[in-house]
């Protein structure tokens, strides 16, 4: 019994281990983006053509560092927010402000590396059920990486995150010098289909049927 706990064990840290070395960023998706700020680099892709309201919103994203220093990412850290007058939903990955009272995790890019990670948030859209030609619905997705440039404020507290599974609390002083670290790299917008549209019927699929 206890060999083929082991088994199981093993087979699937296996798994786990696949599937994050599998994970990239086709460069050749037509749902990719890209976005660039200064020497930090960002691409990214979505999972899903289709969406619809109150459905997952999944990306898998790869950070560049160009820079010569250090930089960091809080992975755990996403948000999506819908904008009617653009008809765009902005998934926001990272922290631009410290969601609490402790730190989020945060991993450490070093300068010259690149790291990929797996992510997305909730969308919540209100849209009416019977909807018009007129009506507003998600049309894009923009993705929006925050990150901090300078990690030496936050080098200790990154110490303890990695010695204890509980987060560190994170000093009030902190909390401006994180808002004055922090970075946005805005994706450009990529085209979505709002699942909820139906095809329009026009002249041509109404004609009646063939001669």
């Amino acid at each position: 019994m206890r060999s083929s706990k082991q088994y199981l064990t093993a087979v699937s840290l296996a798994l786990i281990a696949t599937a994050v070395s599998a994970a990239h960023v086709d460069l050749k998706d037509p749902r990719r983006a890209l976005g660039r700020e200064g020497d930090i680099r960002v691409d990214a892709s979505l999972t899903q053509a289709n969406i619809s309201a109150s459905s997952p919103l999944s990306v898998t994203y790869q950070i560049q560092n160009l820079s010569l220093a250090a930089i960091a990412f809080a992975d755990k850290v996403s948000d999506a927010s819908w904008d009617a007058d653009s008809q765009t939903i902005t998934l926001s990955l990272g922290a631009e402000i410290p969601p609490g009272s402790t730190m989020p995790r945060l991993v450490v890019i070093q300068p010259g590396e690149k790291r990929v990670f797996c992510g997305g948030a909730m969308v919540s859209v209100a849209i009416p059920p019977a909807h018009t030609p007129w009506t507003r619905v998600p049309r894009f997705v923009q993705i929006k990486v925050n990150i901090l440039r300078n990690v030496t404020p936050f080098a200790e507290l990154i110490a303890q995150q990695s010695q204890s599974a509980t987060a560190p609390a994170l000093p009030n002083d902190m909390f401006d010098r994180w808002v004055d670290s922090n970075d946005a790299v805005y994706l450009n917008p990529i085209p979505v289909r709002w699942s909820a549209d139906r095809p329009r019927i026009t002249a041509e699929n109404n004609s009646g049927g063939s001669f």
